[in-house]
C-alpha cells in the first residue's frame, strides 16, 4: 500500500537526520555492519514507492521529474548521512525538499 511506503520512508528520514547527527559528532560507521544493510532498505522501500509511480505523478503538485529527485535525494541522504565531511547545507537542503515532499504525498493518499 502507498500510504505504508510512504510511512516507511519518514522514518527512514528520521534515522537518516539522527545518523547524519552522529556522524557530525564524531561517530565512525562499518561499511558492512552499520551502511550496506542501511541503504538497501531504504533501496528496498524506493523499488517499492516506484510500483506507485503512476499513482503519485498524477497528484496536483508531483510530476516525473520531481518524484525521480525525491529517490535521487533519499538515495544520496542514505549513503552521505553516515560520513562526517558531508556538507552541512546541502544535506539539510536535501533532506528538508524529501521531507516536504513525502509529507505532501501522505496527506494526499490517506
Amino acid at each position: 500500500m502507498l500510504h505504508e511506503c510512504i510511512i516507511f520512508l519518514i522514518d527512514d528520514l528520521t534515522e537518516i537526520e539522527s545518523t547524519f547527527e552522529a556522524a557530525k559528532k564524531g561517530r565512525e560507521f562499518n561499511f558492512v555492519i552499520d551502511i550496506q544493510p542501511f541503504t538497501e532498505r531504504i533501496d528496498a522501500h524506493l523499488t517499492e514507492l516506484m510500483q506507485y509511480e503512476e499513482t503519485i505523478t498524477a497528484l496536483r503538485l508531483m510530476n516525473p521529474l520531481k518524484l525521480e529527485l525525491l529517490v535521487s535525494h533519499i538515495r544520496e541522504l542514505s549513503v552521505s548521512c553516515f560520513f562526517d565531511r558531508t556538507s552541512k547545507k546541502m544535506f539539510i537542503d536535501q533532506f528538508k525538499a524529501a521531507r516536504h515532499d513525502l509529507h505532501y504525498i501522505e496527506r494526499q493518499t490517506k
